[in-house]
Parts: structure tokens; C-alpha cells; sequence
């Protein structure tokens, strides 16, 4: 597939991602209050846990199948197929514990168990689509996601003019757009590359059991975001959870394009990874690219922080406004780990990502225990903020033992500096400002761009 053709196909899939899974949680908490945007959130979040255990890191083990051959690739799916229906009947029978002993209210219970369900068919829809990048048919997942979130739209649609502003409602109609692009998915998988399915018990434990590294990783890395809101949601309100989970939706709202990053750049590096001097290039050149485009996010949301909480959110939530310190520094923290976390995992090192992962759940879970009761909302950010710091040392320190990728810092802090000095001295805070703010961003990066295809790279 052409360059050209392959980020315009991913950037649909970015674009519809962000419809799907960040702006339809700031309609929600538009529509909802704040104590039910809570109970929401808890409910999306155990849901989001259930598919991560569903997916089991085979989406991204998935991605650097791309040096095997095409029966290798066959068989390998084929097991990571049966082994994803072995793990969704543990879930299944781990769901019903958690109903037993779960404190919650039956209304949190009832979109629980409602968005829970939905994991599954999420899950499986996400692999079968996910995979044909091994083949570089990147419009299979744009496809499948256009029509996710066409579905998602128009049935949300209805419900604002004819239904209720319910979030048992909203939950139904998530689990009925996942249920379609399930199908979607699986048509596709069938009919189109990959049509030879065999089932191997033993093999698909063997896959499991082989995949724990990504699983961990991709469940656990999961955890330092979700961790927070659940002991949150134990020692504070549902208020509170509310307040805490709109501060996350900014920061994965943010973070969308490290997916495009990731999708793009396992595949292709897992070719190459031999080949140290390109790759080294490469990774020198998108992490400058990450720089600069995670400090005009910064600088975006730190200028115009009230305007975009209201526009996304309502005046309930301008208390974030005093933790947007905290918040930006979690998102340069994320951004700074991209490509590290590329390194590792196309270089092999899956495993080191996987331990980074674990040190930090459990650094997270000891700091939002000790700090939530004493400070609140704010304390779960912090605890989110060192435990990212601790991650962040981890991969950087391996990542740069296995290749060089801080070659081409070069005149990015000059326009990052020149968009600052224009910010501060000159606009304020409001959706005009906000939005020449945006089309000065989309330039710089464009500029930048052009320069460095321009450029030829140094060895």
C-alpha cells in the first residue's frame, strides 16, 4: 500500500477512534450529571479492563507477525482466535463473582453488566480488523470503524430526540454498535485474506501462555490510568470519580495519535530491526516529531483550559482547572514513552515493557492508597504522575540501550518557543482564540514536515 494511502487510512481509523471513544464520553457527561457521569465511568472503565484481558496483547503481538510467512501468519491467528475464546469464558465466570460481591448500586450494576457484554464483541471485532495491517490492508480497520461510527452517531442521535438521557440507554446503544462492527470485522476476516481457521486447545494455551508479556503490559499499562479511579471510587464519591474521569478523558482524548504512532511504526520497524543505523534514523526522527507535537498539545490546552473544559464538558467541571498542571505533565510523560515503548516492542523486549509495567501499578496502587484520603482528586493525579515518571525511566533507559533515537533534536524549540511568546503575549482564553490557535498548530507541524522531507538525514 502506498505511504500516502496507509496515514490517510489511519487517520480515519484516528478520527473515528476519537469519535467513538473519547467524544461520545464528553457527550455523556454533557447529557448526565456528574454523579452519574461517575457511575458511567467506573462501569466504561470495567468494561475497557474486560476487553484489554480479552485482547490479551494479541492485537499488538499481532503486529510483528509481518517477518512470517503467510501460512505462519494463518496458524498463528487461527490460535489467537481460539485462545481469545477460552479467555472470554474465564471473564464470563469472573463477572458473575464480581456481581456477587460488588457494592455498587444496581444502577451502576445493570450499565456494568450491559458494558461488559460489550467487551466481548469489541474485542474480537478490534482483532479481526487490527490484523490486516500484517498485510497492509490498512482500509479494512477505516472501513470498519467508519461504520461503528456511523451507527454510533445515528442511533445516539435518536435517543437525544426520542429517547432518554439515561446512561442504561447509552450503554445499549455502545453494546448494539459494537455487536454490528463484530460482524463487520468477521466478514471481513473471512472473505478476504485470512480464510483458513483451524482450532488447536493446545496450542491456543501455548499462545496464551506466550502472549503474557503483551497481555500484561497492555492490562496493566491500562491499570496506571484506571487504578486511580477505582480506589478513588472506594475511598471518595461518585462525584468525585466523575471530576477525576473527565481529567483522563483530556488525557486520552490528547494521546489518540500515539495510537496512529504505534500502529504504524511496530509493523514497520519489526522489518528492519537489524538494520540498526535506519532504524536508529527513523526513531530519532519521530521522537523530535513527538516533541514538538505534544508541546503545542500543551501549550493548547494550558492556554485554553477553561474553553475547553466548558466546550467539552459543562461549568460542574471548571474545578480541573486547578489540577491542569498535573494533567499536562501526565500527557508529556505518555508522549516522551512512545517511542521507547516502539523500541522494545519491535526490537523483542516485550518483556521489560511488561515488568516496567508492573513496578508501576504497584508503586500506583501503594500512592493512591497513602494519598487519596489525604488529598483527593488531586492525590490520584499525583499518584498517576510519579507512577508515569517511574514507567517513562524504565522504557527510556532500556530503549536507549537498544538503539539511539535522540539524534535530531534540531530547531523544534525554536517554533515551539514562537508559538509560546504568541499565546502568552497576545490571545486569551476563548473558542476564537482556541480555534486560530489550532490552525497555527496544524501550520507549524505542516511546516515541519515539509523541512524534514526536504532534509536529507545524517547518518
Amino acid at each position: 500500500m502506498h505511504l500516502y494511502k496507509k496515514y490517510l487510512f489511519l487517520s480515519i481509523s484516528l478520527f473515528f477512534k476519537l469519535l467513538i471513544n473519547v467524544f461520545v464520553i464528553f457527550y455523556i457527561a454533557k447529557m448526565v450529571s456528574v454523579s452519574d457521569f461517575g457511575s458511567f465511568s467506573i462501569a466504561f472503565i470495567i468494561a475497557s479492563i474486560a476487553t484489554l484481558c480479552l485482547d490479551y496483547g494479541f492485537n499488538l503481538k499481532g503486529l510483528v507477525l509481518t517477518r512470517k510467512t503467510k501460512d505462519e501468519v494463518n496458524e498463528e491467528l487461527s490460535t489467537m482466535i481460539f485462545s481469545k475464546i477460552i479467555i472470554s469464558g474465564i471473564i464470563i465466570s469472573g463477572f458473575g463473582l464480581f456481581f456477587l460481591l460488588s457494592q455498587y448500586d444496581v444502577n451502576t450494576n445493570k450499565v456494568i453488566a450491559i458494558l461488559a457484554v460489550s467487551a466481548i464483541p469489541i474485542s474480537f471485532g478490534n482483532f479481526y480488523l487490527n490484523n490486516f495491517k500484517i498485510v497492509d490492508r490498512f482500509d479494512k480497520e477505516a472501513i470498519g470503524y467508519i461504520i461503528q461510527g456511523s451507527f454510533l452517531l445515528t442511533l445516539f442521535g435518536l435517543n437525544h430526540f426520542y429517547g432518554s438521557k439515561n446512561i442504561i440507554y447509552y450503554s445499549i446503544i455502545l453494546l448494539i454498535v459494537r455487536v454490528i462492527y463484530m460482524i463487520f470485522g468477521f466478514f471481513a476476516f473471512r472473505k478476504s485474506f485470512f480464510k483458513k481457521v483451524t482450532f488447536n486447545f493446545k496450542k491456543s494455551l501455548i499462545a496464551i501462555r506466550t502472549a503474557t508479556p503483551y497481555g500484561v503490559h497492555l492490562i496493566l499499562g491500562a491499570s496506571i490510568i484506571y487504578i486511580d479511579t477505582f480506589i478513588l471510587s472506594i475511598l471518595s464519591t461518585l462525584e468525585n470519580v466523575g471530576l477525576y474521569q473527565a481529567g483522563m478523558r483530556i488525557i486520552m482524548a490528547s494521546m489518540l495519535i500515539a495510537v496512529i504512532i504505534s500502529d504504524a511504526f511496530i509493523p514497520e520497524i519489526s522489518k528492519i530491526f537489524k538494520k540498526r543505523s535506519i532504524v536508529s534514523k527513523k526513531m530519532s526522527t519521530l521522537f523530535e516529531f513527538v516533541l514538538l507535537f505534544s508541546g503545542l498539545t500543551l501549550t493548547t490546552i494550558f492556554f485554553y483550559k477553561k474553553t475547553i473544559i466548558l466546550l467539552l464538558f459543562s461549568q460542574e467541571y471548571l474545578i480541573l482547572e486547578r489540577f491542569i498542571v498535573l494533567i499536562l505533565l501526565i500527557i508529556l510523560l505518555r508522549y516522551i514513552g512512545i517511542v521507547p515503548g516502539i523500541i522494545l516492542t519491535s526490537f523483542g523486549k516485550q518483556i521489560i515493557r511488561a515488568r516496567a509495567v508492573v513496578i508501576s501499578i504497584i508503586f500506583s496502587v501503594i500512592l493512591n492508597v497513602i494519598l487519596i484520603p489525604t488529598y483527593g482528586i488531586k492525590g490520584a493525579f499525583l499518584a498517576s504522575l510519579i507512577s508515569h515518571i517511574i514507567l517513562n525511566t524504565i522504557y527510556f533507559f532500556f530503549a536507549y540501550k537498544t538503539i539511539n533515537f535522540t539524534k535530531n533534536i534540531s530547531f523544534l524549540l525554536i517554533i515551539f518557543s514562537i508559538n509560546y511568546i504568541v499565546q502568552l503575549l497576545v490571545f486569551s482564553d476563548s473558542i476564537m482564540f482556541l480555534t486560530i490557535t489550532i490552525f497555527i498548530n496544524i501550520f507549524q507541524v505542516g511546516v515541519y514536515l515539509k523541512i524534514k522531507a526536504k532534509k536529507p538525514q545524517k547518518g
